[in-house]
């Protein structure tokens, strides 16, 4: 077969004749348009150009919500993260499907399966949905001027104490920039629950398919009121908190369903005390609340409560014990394939994190002759 620079084809097509003339659209129309509107050709090369165009700008759409969909898991979480709604997300995967007369996934009242040719087929749409998506932040670096939404997720208290001023920050010096900020502490899967960054405190988190940078926060204290300890008794090794009264977080899944507190000893010993929090919530100043009135003793950040520390309010226990060091992870998508919008704000944030690492580092206090002390950077 060859092309003239007419964009005119000789070759045997469709039963013809060799040495029937006809435009490479018809061409490829032929190759890639379903039956149904292959009648077209023989009224107009140009009607079946535009048809073609239409199909396959129709069809790389297809190709991009069937991605997210796998991606995201549902229908109701890529519709959440693209900002399009469940129905029409279940249009454009049934007519993808009848275009190429496979199912690409099963489906029931309460979750989607993707096939196994289904797999096939998004390994290769992957890679087209990205080198798309690379070519449409071409444009938009070129631009300079971020935009769109960005969607974050991050602990209730770091929210309030740190991240909502630098977020504030950042809009207000990027007016096109639209943030959804979700304060929770829940379990988050960053790509199938349709967020942009993600942010979480813990010792140790790793992800395989996800970047994770980390900076170091203070090692929380266990903390009790004056009363408490007066009415209790001071305790003097780890295994005496398990006669005192506790609230807490929630637990972490890691643990097994079960609050732990692992304490370090000065000759790095180790022990793991269990305990049952009388009271459970994820609120720091809901903890400090119940800690002041002698509901219990917690571990609490010293820094967010130096004031009750200072004036004696709180009262730390076993402080030649330490609990494990605590880092804040922001988590998000490899930066390949980041809206600018999302990058802008990753670097911004973690700028900003870092700035206050360094301020506490630099300015951390000594209460009641103890020393607030932030950890090491990684």
């Amino acid at each position: 077969m060859y092309t003239d620079n007419r964009g005119q084809t000789d070759c045997e097509v469709g039963g013809g004749k060799c040495g029937e003339r006809r435009s490479a659209a018809e061409l490829l129309s032929q190759r890639f348009l379903p039956r149904r509107r292959q009648r077209v050709y023989s009224r107009s090369p140009a009607s079946a150009a535009s048809l073609l165009e239409q199909y396959l700008s129709n069809d790389l759409n297809d190709l991009y919500y069937f991605a997210k969909i796998v991606e995201h898991g549902s229908l109701s979480a890529a519709g959440a993260a693209l900002g399009i709604a469940k129905s029409v997300l279940s249009q454009h995967l049934t007519k993808l499907e009848a275009e190429l007369g496979v199912r690409l996934m099963q489906r029931s009242t309460r979750r989607l399966q993707i096939t196994e040719i289904g797999q096939r087929y998004y390994e290769r749409c992957r890679a087209v949905v990205a080198e798309s998506e690379n070519a449409k932040r071409v444009i938009e670096d070129a631009r300079g001027a971020p935009r769109g939404r960005v969607r974050v997720s991050c602990p209730i208290n770091f929210s309030q104490n740190i991240v909502a001023g630098a977020i504030v920050g950042f809009m207000a010096d990027h007016p096109k920039i639209e943030v959804t900020l979700d304060a929770s502490n829940r379990e988050i899967d960053v790509l199938a629950d349709g967020y942009d960054l993600v942010f979480r405190v813990g010792t140790n988190i790793k992800s395989s398919n996800l970047i994770a940078r980390s900076l170091p926060v203070t090692r929380h204290w266990l903390m009790a009121s004056p009363a408490l300890v007066a009415r209790c008794g001071t305790p003097r090794e780890p295994d005496d908190l398990k006669t005192l009264a506790s609230v807490g977080g929630i637990f972490p899944v890691e643990d097994g369903a079960r609050h732990l507190w692992r304490l370090e000893g000065p000759k790095g010993e180790r022990r793991t005390i269990a305990y049952r929090p009388r009271l459970v919530s994820e609120d720091f100043l809901v903890l400090k609340e119940a800690v002041l009135a002698g509901c219990g003793v917690a571990d609490l950040p010293p820094t967010i409560f130096e004031n009750e520390i200072a004036d004696g309010r709180l009262v730390r226990l076993l402080p030649k014990w330490q609990l494990p060091e605590l880092f804040i992870y922001a988590i998000y998508p490899s930066r390949r394939g980041l809206p600018l919008a999302v990058r802008m704000l990753v670097d911004h944030l973690m700028a900003y994190l870092d700035r206050w690492h360094r301020a506490h580092m630099a300015n951390s206090r000594t209460i009641n002759g103890e020393k607030l002390q932030v950890g090491a950077r990684r």
